[in-house]
């Protein structure tokens, strides 16, 4: 969904270290594994200039998302190093899951997951955690604590909610859902189809030209990280606001398909050149 362009210099600063964020977080999911070693602050101050972000930024940014429980730091002698937490990392491989998830799903068996819940009045933070996890496992909310997705999401939606400790909580699956208007009305407008249509379609004019251009093979490594970068991260921002419906719920004219036929594609020619500029780029030596 387009936001709104920051009009002051604060916000313009907001955007722009929640860019930085973004973008780190994808390179890591990208490019760094489980059991890797932890890679180098002078290597990943190197990474994120290629997207014209500055040190003094990109070191804002580590320290961020250290705060944030995404990275770890280590530090042996004067080197300083990050990786991702056990628990970002596992994050980072289920969103992987259904970002590159190579097609929609048509089959649909017309039962329901709901998952229904109750949560403390005074822990907002928990509640928008939740609510963010539910929406990337594509549940949207019939009511402020009830909500349901098209999709099996049993035993995932369990997985979240052990890890957020929520124990009040029921889940079940069903075919015998009956949506009345007024809440059928509600689902529909929640799920925002109209909007999400004109998202992939923005998605496919702003990675076209990149798109022949890499499947052209006219791409050398760093422009093949910054492009790959900015389509993953692009993509993945569609997906988390894409409750994934079945071809049923969808007009025909829905652009999702094609999207995602470009987004693997050009994902898949630009993977071995952008992961070769990262490993140039990590083994930059740390400066003072």
């Amino acid at each position: 969904m387009r936001q709104p362009e920051p009009t002051t210099p604060s916000d313009r600063a907001a955007v722009g270290r929640a860019r930085a964020q973004r973008l780190l977080v994808t390179l890591l999911g990208d490019h760094w594994h489980a059991g890797r070693s932890p890679l180098p602050s002078g290597g990943l101050v190197a990474v994120l200039a290629e997207f014209g972000i500055a040190p003094a930024n990109a070191r804002a940014t580590l320290a961020r998302l250290t705060q944030r429980g995404m990275l770890e730091r280590t530090k042996e002698g004067r080197r300083t190093s990050y990786r991702l937490t056990e628990s970002a990392s596992q994050t980072l491989r289920r969103g992987a899951r259904r970002i590159f998830a190579s097609s929609d799903s048509d089959d649909w068996d017309g039962i329901w997951t709901l998952l229904a819940f109750t949560l403390p009045v005074d822990d907002a933070h928990q509640r928008r955690l939740l609510r963010a996890r539910l929406r990337w496992l594509t549940f949207w909310p019939l009511y402020d604590a009830t909500w349901v997705t098209p999709h099996d999401r049993f035993d995932e939606v369990y997985e979240q909610l052990g890890e957020l400790g929520v124990t009040d909580a029921v889940v079940l699956r069903s075919r015998d859902v009956e949506l009345l208007p007024s809440t059928r009305a509600r689902l529909e407008a929640a799920w925002r189809i109209d909007v999400l249509a004109d998202g992939y379609q923005r998605f496919l004019e702003r990675h076209r030209t990149v798109a022949r251009r890499a499947e052209a093979g006219a791409l050398g490594p760093s422009a093949a990280l910054v492009a790959r970068t900015e389509l993953v991260n692009d993509w993945r921002a569609l997906v988390g606001d894409d409750p994934d419906l079945p071809a049923r719920f969808l007009p025909p004219s829905f652009p999702r398909a094609q999207a995602r036929v470009m987004f693997l594609r050009t994902a898949q020619t630009l993977a071995e050149p952008a992961q070769q500029r990262f490993e140039e780029l990590v083994r930059t030596p740390e400066r003072g």
